[in-house]
């Protein structure tokens, strides 16, 4: 009963948490003798070459993240659809060399640029490709081979008994590899470790979508069976997520008996450094039965306490999908902004921005993240603290004034917080995810911020406006939007706005 023993994640939440006093009494210098590996690499693994002349999809962006195809058998998977569903998830989009050394970016953000997320493939009626378990390498863009056959009966058998995982015509797994956050992170790195997968999992929604492929995801499964299948040692790379793509009219058959894993991968670093609170609060979060599976799947939420102001709901209409990027141009461009104008946007565009917050897709547990906002300068709208109405899609003034010194020194002091058009704040009544979930709430919570994070990060560059994310003082701001978010605690920042080149470049014209 460790995943209902909840007051592991109370522990885990509060000893991980960033203030003013904690950042400055416990420093951390990195050690870069000892930096983790950005790619996981078995070198007796046979590789398949996936095809490189993609043409990625150009269907408007902000179309796309208000979208989501139904799990339709008529839609097949080819394995040109399902490479570019892969690199557009967790692809290398680009490289820079900058100081003698190589910079690698990805098609998602990731937490300082740390890559800790690895994806596999179990293809099941994947055109073109044959049915096994395969490791994604964004590296060299290949497939390699790790366990033949079929293995959706058994994925389903792990999350018990799943329709849309048994019936899938390919299932995308994602893990995290601890230490590769853990080396700049410490403890806390298990929180990032999720809001990475989360905005892979935004790249991957809309990745779908451009493909008219139907996906469902789960975050609910017998976690020593995963460990099994993929070799994983749990204490240093979990299991965090499944994705069913597509359907298939027909049930699969029995998966094969599968032993020892027969590969061994490349160590990461000389020596890593084992954070024992990450570690034991892993291990709370198992699920170790398909009883437990099914006891927390699909699992609603207590009610919420709702709290309103007399200010009333202001709705703009939002930017029109034709008049943005598509989402080809958008995922090759996208980066994190590292400094911001102090320029305005509109509103129009942050109205945008802000719905990509709805929740449209199909997962296995209930949404627990609430929108705030800071606006530092966005046309028509009065600066101050904002809750957004993710239903109405409407946002409600919480708090007039000034506040980029306030949003400044909230996301640990970085003038990013001061100087973006908007900080956005995904906040989340933690105890409601917990009665509801279990320690699994806890990862969820991480997760779908994560995923919103990320679907803003997509809208903003699709509108030619920047986005970074960012961690904060955890309880400076809840208190900052108390008595609007009482209860609730700050999962993940993201700040937009207009990037300092775009200034830059406009002057010289």
């Amino acid at each position: 009963m460790a995943n209902r023993y909840i007051e592991a994640a109370r522990v885990y939440h509060e000893v991980t948490k960033h203030s003013y006093t904690s950042v400055r009494s416990s420093p951390h210098y990195l050690d870069w003798d000892i930096r983790p590996a950005a790619y996981k690499i078995y070198p007796d693994a046979g590789a398949l070459a996936l095809p490189r002349e993609l043409e990625l999809s150009a269907i408007p962006t902000l179309e796309a993240i208000g979208a989501n195809p139904a799990l339709s058998t008529d839609a097949a998977v080819g394995i040109e659809a399902l490479t570019r569903i892969l690199f557009c998830t967790g692809g290398l989009t680009r490289s820079k060399r900058v100081g003698g050394e190589d910079y690698h970016f990805r098609a998602a953000a990731s937490a300082g640029a740390l890559y800790p997320v690895e994806m596999y493939v179990a293809s099941g009626e994947v055109e073109g490709l044959e049915p096994a378990l395969y490791h994604f390498s964004p590296a060299d863009l290949k497939l390699r081979g790790l366990r033949r056959g079929d293995w959706r009966a058994m994925l389903a058998r792990a999350t018990a008994g799943r329709p849309s995982i048994a019936r899938a015509r390919a299932i995308v797994i994602f893990t995290s590899i601890f230490w590769r956050s853990a080396w700049k992170y410490r403890a806390r790195a298990y929180r990032y470790c999720f809001w990475d997968v989360g905005t892979m999992l935004a790249n991957l929604l809309v990745a779908a979508c451009a493909e008219g492929i139907g996906l469902e995801i789960f975050t609910a499964f017998v976690d020593s069976e995963l460990d099994a299948l993929l070799g994983l040692d749990p204490d240093r790379e979990g299991c965090a997520a499944l994705v069913a793509l597509g359907a298939s009219a027909d049930a699969p058959g029995v998966s094969p008996a599968h032993d020892a894993f027969p590969f061994e991968a490349i160590p990461l670093s000389a020596r890593e450094v084992t954070y024992e609170a990450l570690v034991k609060f892993n291990r709370e979060t198992r699920l170790e039965s398909e009883a437990e599976v099914a006891a927390i799947a699909d699992a609603t939420l207590d009610a919420a306490v709702l709290r309103t102001t007399s200010s009333g709901l202001l709705k703009f209409d939002p930017i029109m999908p034709e008049n943005a990027l598509g989402l080809g141009e958008t995922i090759l461009r996208r980066g994190s902004t590292r400094r911001f104008a102090r320029a305005a946007i509109r509103a129009e565009e942050l109205q945008a921005i802000a719905e990509s917050a709805r929740m449209n897709w199909r997962a296995d547990f209930a949404p627990i993240i609430d929108v705030y906002l800071i606006v530092n300068a966005v046309d028509r709208m009065t600066p101050g603290a904002y809750f957004f109405d993710r239903e109405a899609r409407a946002f409600e003034l919480i708090r007039a004034g000034e506040f980029r010194g306030e949003a400044g020194y909230l996301c640990l002091e970085q003038p990013l917080g001061m100087d973006c058009s908007a900080l956005i704040v995904y906040m989340a009544d933690l105890e409601r995810a917990l009665a509801a979930s279990g320690n699994r709430g806890y990862r969820n919570a991480h997760l779908e911020a994560g995923i919103l994070g990320g679907r803003a990060y997509l809208a903003a560059y699709a509108l030619g406006r920047g986005a970074t994310g960012l961690t904060f003082y955890d309880d400076d701001t809840s208190r900052f939007l108390t008595p609007h978010a009482a209860g609730k605690s700050p999962i993940l920042m993201v700040a937009v706005g207009v990037p300092h080149a775009t200034i830059a470049e406009e002057a010289l014209r």
